[in-house]
């Protein structure tokens, strides 16, 4: 496969420009915004139009009972138009609007929940790709100087300077990191489909990853933290969204109680022709009226067996709900912040430590092959400080990458994720 170059940034705007969920979210929020205007509050006035025309044929040639003994045919054409208005009605109006904005700033915030929810995985994705093939790397090169290493063991070996004890050691310890090796070449390569499955690529699509694994360290204030959370952390928005429209029912739950204002008024045109046979030249067949109205009507409800007041009980304890579950969402959230914060602390001195110690690991075990080699050491003390480098490394690589996913999650949590990856 033909290998493309991907940074970071390129993979977060291949992911939301091709993510399916952020193009259906994208979707529902046309629709919203659609939805979010006077016709549907009831503001505008409804005009109809309307026309028939009838043909109809009554056989009475045959019948002595009939007055008129004669084929008697009518053709009518009725046209009528009629506009209503409805002024007033207890504030509805004005309530369903509000209402309408609210739940399009409800489906605003449900996308961008999704963005920063597909921007984390992304970035998650691609730093994964790069712990995987960075431990892929490790296991190679440590491979390798097996490799190296029993090939100047056999010669020593055939000569006789060293025993088959520490011959098959050392190529059972290659045989070994071999094996892992194969398998972590599966987690490099399962990393990849995982990552363009979220990009919405061909699962297949090869990538050269042109980022490393972002260890910057930033010392956040947590007093700063909190302020931005509750200012800007998206679930929390959410739920202010709920309050306001929990306050919009009541106001319409409360519109009854007011008049209802409204005008009618319309024309209607008929034209009627009749055939009456023989009697049709004597007399006019044909008819036609014009007729006008306009209505002004006033209603109020008095009395409806209590079901407004038991309503308005109901939908006020529903605001009281949403409080509570505001309450609830921003202690939830904040209390995920402490845990990301001291998470993301931690991270930074388990981080820091691991680096030290993957570096004396590698100059130990850079020595200890130099000592091998000249057979101051045996096969099994190298192999122990062998698996203590492998070890060490891929401790390193896992702190690196647990270190960044815990400043991702501070940037979630705060509001802050997509202004960092978007704006670059």
């Amino acid at each position: 496969y033909v290998q493309d170059s991907l940074s970071l940034i390129d993979a977060i705007k291949i992911g939301l420009w091709k993510n399916y969920d952020i193009q259906i979210s994208a979707k529902n929020q046309k629709i919203n915004k659609i939805n979010n205007n006077w016709a549907n509050a009831g503001a505008l006035p409804v005009i109809n139009l309307s026309s028939r025309n009838e043909e109809a044929l009554s056989d009475q040639s045959n019948n002595p009972a009939s007055f008129i003994q004669e084929e008697l045919r009518s053709t009518a054409i009725n046209g009528s138009a009629n506009v209503s208005w409805t002024i007033f009605n207890g504030f509805a109006i004005r309530a369903n609007k509000k209402k309408l904005n609210n739940l399009e700033k409800i489906s605003n915030n449900n996308a961008t929940l999704m963005i920063e929810n597909t921007i984390q995985g992304i970035i998650l994705q691609y730093y994964n790709c790069i712990l995987q093939k960075n431990k892929l790397e490790l296991l190679k090169k440590v491979v390798r100087l097996a490799k190296t290493r029993l090939e100047h063991e056999k010669s020593k070996y055939q000569i006789g300077v060293t025993n088959k004890i520490d011959l098959l050691q050392i190529e059972n310890a290659m045989l070994t990191d071999s094996s892992n090796m194969i398998l972590q070449q599966l987690n490099y390569t399962n990393s990849i489909k995982n990552l363009n499955l979220t990009l919405s690529k061909d699962i297949e699509t090869q990538w050269t990853f042109t980022d490393s694994i972002d260890t910057s360290i930033n010392l956040f204030n947590y007093e700063d933290l909190k302020r931005n959370t509750l200012a800007n952390n998206t679930n929390i928005k959410n739920q202010y969204y709920n309050i306001q429209l929990s306050k919009q029912d009541i106001k319409l739950a409360m519109s009854p109680f007011y008049p209802t204002i409204s005008i009618n008024s319309g024309a209607s045109y008929n034209e009627s022709t009749y055939d009456i046979g023989e009697l049709a030249n004597s007399m006019s067949n044909t008819g036609e009226s014009i007729n006008y109205f306009a209505n002004f009507s006033i209603n109020f409800r008095i009395f409806d067996g209590g079901k407004l007041y038991h309503n308005i009980r109901s939908l006020r304890i529903q605001k009281e709900i949403n409080h509570l579950q505001l309450e609830k969402v921003k202690n939830e959230v904040l209390y995920q912040l402490s845990l990301t914060n001291d998470n993301y602390n931690s991270q930074i001195a388990t981080f820091t430590l691991n680096q030290k110690a993957f570096r004396i690991a590698q100059t130990n075990y850079n020595i200890a092959t130099e000592k091998q080699n000249r057979g101051i050491i045996n096969s099994f003390m190298l192999r122990d400080i062998e698996i203590a480098y492998i070890t060490s490394g891929i401790n390193a690589q896992q702190s690196a990458y647990r270190l960044m996913e815990s400043k991702i999650a501070l940037l979630k949590i705060t509001g802050g994720i997509i202004q960092n990856y978007t704006q670059k």
